[in-house]
């Protein structure tokens, strides 16, 4: 039987509830432009909901500041694609009314059921 990516998100969403619901820090896990979720805290700082955020269709357009796109994308690639080890880096989050404003995020790679994952923590740090 072959898991869809929907019901791969759905365990996702399932094994990782505790963080999703107690982390201090905004959290999402995210497999493609389609299937990802985040907590509450991680669509507030955004100024989304939880179902808003998830239905962004860009995630770089909507919540990373172009300029910062290129070595948030790099990152991504390196690490969490790639499956090698976590990175932590600054960047300027996007808001849904276009403020911005700074973030540190964790990049955590994982592998769900042959798949990439990004597991990732971010916060707003002081500008």
């Amino acid at each position: 039987m072959t898991t869809t990516h929907i019901e791969m998100m759905q365990q996702l969403e399932e094994q990782f509830r505790p963080v999703l619901e107690h982390s201090p820090d905004g959290v999402y896990l995210w497999l493609d432009e389609t299937h990802k979720t985040c907590n509450a805290r991680l669509a507030e700082l955004f100024g989304y909901t939880v179902s808003e955020w998830c239905a962004v269709p860009s995630f770089l357009d909507a919540f990373v500041d172009e300029p910062d796109q290129t070595v948030y994308a790099r990152n991504y690639q390196q690490h969490v694609a790639a499956l090698t080890f976590p990175v932590t880096f600054r960047f300027r989050g996007r808001r849904k009314d276009g403020s911005t404003f700074a973030a540190e995020t964790d990049m955590i790679p994982i592998s769900f059921q042959g798949h990439a994952v990004a597991y990732h923590f971010v916060r707003q740090v002081g500008d």
